[in-house]
Protein backbone atom coordinates (compact mmCIF):
# COMPACT_ATOMS: atom_id res chain seq x y z
CA UNK A 1 0.00 0.00 0.00
CA UNK A 2 1.27 3.53 -0.75
CA UNK A 3 1.64 6.35 2.06
CA UNK A 4 -1.13 8.19 0.92
CA UNK A 5 -3.21 4.85 1.18
CA UNK A 6 -2.56 4.45 4.87
CA UNK A 7 -2.80 7.76 5.45
CA UNK A 8 -6.58 7.66 4.26
CA UNK A 9 -6.95 4.44 6.12
CA UNK A 10 -6.07 6.04 9.67
CA UNK A 11 -8.18 8.69 8.65
CA UNK A 12 -11.14 6.35 8.01
CA UNK A 13 -10.12 4.79 11.71
CA UNK A 14 -10.56 8.33 13.25
CA UNK A 15 -13.63 8.74 11.40
CA UNK A 16 -14.60 6.00 12.84
CA UNK A 17 -13.98 6.43 16.43
CA UNK A 18 -15.95 9.69 16.02
CA UNK A 19 -18.89 7.80 15.73
CA UNK A 20 -18.37 5.22 18.01
CA UNK A 21 -18.13 2.48 15.54
CA UNK A 22 -15.41 0.52 17.53
CA UNK A 23 -16.45 -2.97 14.67
CA UNK A 24 -14.89 -1.15 11.94
CA UNK A 25 -11.86 -0.22 13.70
CA UNK A 26 -11.30 -3.80 15.11
CA UNK A 27 -11.69 -4.94 11.10
CA UNK A 28 -8.93 -2.43 10.25
CA UNK A 29 -6.20 -4.91 12.62
CA UNK A 30 -4.14 -7.74 11.87
CA UNK A 31 -5.40 -10.54 14.34
CA UNK A 32 -1.71 -10.10 16.08
CA UNK A 33 -1.94 -6.27 16.11
CA UNK A 34 0.20 -4.82 19.36
CA UNK A 35 -1.94 -2.14 20.57
CA UNK A 36 -0.06 -0.31 22.95
CA UNK A 37 -0.55 2.75 25.12
CA UNK A 38 2.05 4.67 27.69
CA UNK A 39 0.36 6.20 30.09
CA UNK A 40 0.36 6.78 33.84
CA UNK A 41 -0.80 3.22 35.04
CA UNK A 42 -3.69 5.74 36.72
CA UNK A 43 -5.14 6.32 33.28
CA UNK A 44 -7.59 3.26 33.20
CA UNK A 45 -6.95 2.88 29.05
CA UNK A 46 -3.39 2.70 29.77
CA UNK A 47 -1.27 -0.60 28.97
CA UNK A 48 -0.73 -3.23 26.22
CA UNK A 49 -3.43 -4.34 23.87
CA UNK A 50 -2.40 -7.36 21.92
CA UNK A 51 -4.18 -9.06 19.75
CA UNK A 52 -7.06 -8.28 17.92
CA UNK A 53 -9.42 -9.61 20.21
CA UNK A 54 -8.20 -7.59 23.01
CA UNK A 55 -8.65 -4.24 21.52
CA UNK A 56 -12.42 -3.36 22.26
CA UNK A 57 -11.62 -3.44 26.13
CA UNK A 58 -8.87 -0.89 25.37
CA UNK A 59 -11.92 1.22 23.90
CA UNK A 60 -14.75 0.46 26.69
CA UNK A 61 -11.95 1.64 29.22
CA UNK A 62 -11.61 4.51 27.42
CA UNK A 63 -15.59 5.20 27.06
CA UNK A 64 -16.00 3.81 31.04
CA UNK A 65 -13.43 6.65 31.76
CA UNK A 66 -14.57 10.05 30.71
CA UNK A 67 -16.62 11.75 27.95
CA UNK A 68 -14.32 12.61 25.31
CA UNK A 69 -14.39 16.44 24.43
CA UNK A 70 -11.98 16.68 21.19
CA UNK A 71 -10.56 14.70 19.54
CA UNK A 72 -8.40 16.85 16.50
CA UNK A 73 -5.83 14.78 14.46
CA UNK A 74 -4.25 18.00 13.37
CA UNK A 75 -0.99 16.67 11.18
CA UNK A 76 0.48 13.46 9.79
CA UNK A 77 3.70 11.87 8.28
CA UNK A 78 3.91 9.08 6.65
CA UNK A 79 7.09 7.16 5.78
CA UNK A 80 6.68 3.39 4.06
CA UNK A 81 4.05 0.82 5.95
CA UNK A 82 4.40 3.87 9.36
CA UNK A 83 2.19 6.77 9.56
CA UNK A 84 2.60 9.33 12.25
CA UNK A 85 -0.65 10.99 13.52
CA UNK A 86 -0.29 14.31 15.99
CA UNK A 87 -3.51 16.61 17.81
CA UNK A 88 -5.20 17.16 20.63
CA UNK A 89 -7.52 15.45 22.83
CA UNK A 90 -9.84 16.12 25.47
CA UNK A 91 -11.70 14.65 28.33
CA UNK A 92 -13.88 14.97 31.29
CA UNK A 93 -12.84 12.14 33.69
CA UNK A 94 -16.44 10.39 35.49
CA UNK A 95 -14.49 9.24 38.31
CA UNK A 96 -13.56 13.20 39.49
CA UNK A 97 -14.84 15.84 37.28
CA UNK A 98 -11.92 17.01 35.87
CA UNK A 99 -10.91 17.72 33.03
CA UNK A 100 -7.88 17.23 30.39
CA UNK A 101 -6.95 18.84 27.09
CA UNK A 102 -3.86 16.98 26.11
CA UNK A 103 -1.23 16.90 22.56
CA UNK A 104 -0.82 13.29 21.33
CA UNK A 105 1.36 11.45 19.30
CA UNK A 106 -0.07 7.99 17.53
CA UNK A 107 2.78 5.41 15.71
CA UNK A 108 1.03 3.65 13.05
CA UNK A 109 2.17 0.59 11.26
CA UNK A 110 0.45 -1.58 8.44
CA UNK A 111 1.04 -4.94 6.79
CA UNK A 112 -1.03 -5.69 3.12
CA UNK A 113 -3.22 -2.79 4.34
CA UNK A 114 -3.76 -3.67 8.01
CA UNK A 115 -2.66 -2.08 11.10
CA UNK A 116 -0.28 -4.80 13.02
CA UNK A 117 1.12 -2.25 15.76
CA UNK A 118 -0.29 0.86 17.04
CA UNK A 119 1.57 3.28 19.84
CA UNK A 120 0.01 5.76 21.66
CA UNK A 121 1.59 8.50 22.96
CA UNK A 122 0.41 11.92 25.44
CA UNK A 123 1.20 14.58 27.51
CA UNK A 124 2.15 13.34 30.90
CA UNK A 125 -0.51 16.09 32.07
CA UNK A 126 -3.40 13.75 31.59
CA UNK A 127 -2.93 11.80 34.65
CA UNK A 128 -3.98 14.68 36.84
CA UNK A 129 -7.26 14.54 35.65
CA UNK A 130 -7.56 11.09 37.25
CA UNK A 131 -6.41 12.21 40.38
Amino acid sequence: MSEKDNVARVVKIYEAFGRGDIPFIVDQLTDDVAWSTHFDPIVPWSGDYDGKAAVPRFFAALAGAGDVTAFQPTEFVAQGDTVVSMGEFGIKVKATGKTSLTRWVFIWKFREGRVCSYEQFHDASIADAFR
